[in-house]
C-alpha cells in the first residue's frame, strides 16, 4: 500500500514580550525555512545563533538534531534529540524518538534503530510511519545477522579441516607406507574440503536476499518518505 509521509512543520506562537525573545524566535524561523528548502547548513547557522540567547531549549535541540541528521552528522544528531526528550509533551517526545530511529537507521545500528522505534510506539501508537521503520529495522537486523553467523561456520569448518589435515599428516609421518601414484591422487582428494550443504544452503539465502533487496528497490521512493525529518520547533518551549 502506497502512502507518504506528511511532513509539516509544527507552529508555535512567537515571543512578543521581549526583544530578546524576538531575535530568538526570529533566528528559530530562519533555520526552520532554510530546513524545509533542504539547506540544512544554513538552517543550523540560525539555530546555533538562536542557542547563544536560549540555551538547552528542547524545541531547539530538536531542530539541530533534525538539520544534523540531514547533513548526514549522525552521531552529532543522536546527542541533540536525546536532549530533546526533556518535555512533558509526549508527541514531541514520540517525534524525537522517531528521528532518532531514523539516524541510528542511516548509522546501520538497527538494534537502538529498534528501540527508539518501540519507544515512539509507546508514546504515539497510531504512528504507522514508526511501525513500518520498525518492521523494516527487525529486517536488516535479521539479514545483518545471518552473514555474520555465516562467517562464523565457515571459519569453524576451516578449523576442523585444518585439523583433520593435521592428524591425517600426523598419522602418515608415523606409520609410512609407499603409495603409488593412485593412492596418492586419491588421498589428496580426501583431504579437499568438500561442498556442505551449509555451502548449499549460503547460496540459497544469499539469492534470496538479493530477491528481497530488488523488491525493496521498488518501494524506495516509499520508504524515503518514512525516513525524511518531522516538524520543526518555532520559538515556544517544549
Amino acid at each position: 500500500m502506497k502512502r507518504i509521509t506528511r511532513i509539516t512543520a509544527v507552529l508555535f506562537l512567537a515571543f512578543s514580550v521581549a526583544a530578546v525573545a524576538d531575535s530568538f524566535t526570529d533566528m528559530v524561523d530562519k533555520g526552520n525555512a532554510a530546513f524545509k528548502e533542504g539547506d540544512y547548513k544554513t538552517a543550523l547557522d540560525y539555530y546555533h545563533q538562536a542557542e547563544v540567547e536560549r540555551p538547552e531549549t528542547p524545541g531547539l535541540y530538536y531542530n539541530v538534531g533534525s538539520a544534523l541528521y540531514g547533513e548526514q552528522k549522525y552521531e552529532e544528531a543522536v546527542d541533540k534529540l536525546q536532549k530533546s526528550f526533556s518535555t512533558d509533551d509526549v508527541m514531541k517526545e514520540a517525534a524525537g524518538q522517531y528521528n532518532l530511529g531514523n539516524v541510528y537507521y542511516r548509522m546501520g545500528d538497527y538494534e537502538k534503530a529498534i528501540l527508539a522505534y518501540q519507544q515512539s510506539l509507546k508514546l504515539n501508537p497510531d504512528d504507522m510511519d514508526a511501525k513500518y521503520n520498525l518492521e523494516l529495522a527487525r529486517k536488516m537486523l535479521k539479514e545483518q545477522i545471518k552473514p555474520e553467523q555465516q562467517q562464523q561456520q565457515q571459519q569453524q569448518q576451516q578449523q576442523q579441516d585444518q585439523q583433520e589435515n593435521q592428524e591425517q599428516e600426523q598419522e602418515q609421518q608415523e606409520q609410512p607406507q609407499p603409495q603409488d601414484d593412485q593412492q596418492q591422487d586419491q588421498q589428496q582428494q580426501q583431504q579437499q574440503p568438500q561442498p556442505t550443504d551449509e555451502d548449499e544452503m549460503s547460496q540459497e539465502d544469499a539469492e534470496r536476499i538479493l530477491n528481497a533487496l530488488q523488491d525493496d528497490e521498488k518501494d524506495l521512493q516509499k520508504q524515503q518518505q518514512r525516513f525524511k525529518t518531522r516538524g520543526t520547533y518555532r520559538g515556544k518551549d517544549w
